[in-house]
């Protein structure tokens, strides 16, 4: 059985993936989970994510929070917020079926830009909330 932090992130990948508002704002290949070296800005990585037990008595299941960062080398907030809001755009029919696991609740929990101090890039930080239980 697949872990359900790996189907999920599959879904999400899959969903931004295949996003035409995304690939309008950034073209081809923009989501990574590890960014190569080469790769121009802007683009968006999954970042950090935490995943707890969320077994009732009766069923398994499992919470997550998962955040992802947009990088962009623009002046201003603009382009990160454009990009944060496509991105909770994309996951609004996030699909409930899920590799060997059904989602049951998924929600964006809060956006947050700033401007990193080390590289001068502006850098949103999108985080969401999900709720996932094996499939039966």
């Amino acid at each position: 059985m697949t872990h359900p932090a790996l189907a999920l992130q599959a879904a999400m990948f899959s969903r931004l993936d295949t996003s035409s508002e995304l690939t309008v704002l950034l073209g081809e290949s923009f989501v990574f989970d590890d960014v190569p070296k080469s790769k121009s800005l802007p683009y968006i990585v999954f970042a950090e994510s935490i995943h707890n037990d969320w077994s009732t008595g009766s069923e398994e299941g499992m919470e997550h929070f998962i955040s992802l960062n947009i990088w962009s080398d623009q002046n201003g907030r603009k382009e990160a917020m454009t990009i944060a809001q496509a991105v909770i755009n994309a996951f609004k029919d996030l699909p409930r079926l899920l590799n060997d696991h059904v989602l049951i609740n998924f929600a964006h929990e809060f956006t947050e830009i700033s401007k990193d101090q080390d590289t001068e890039l502006f850098l949103a930080k999108v985080s969401f909330r999900a709720v996932t239980e094996p499939q039966e």
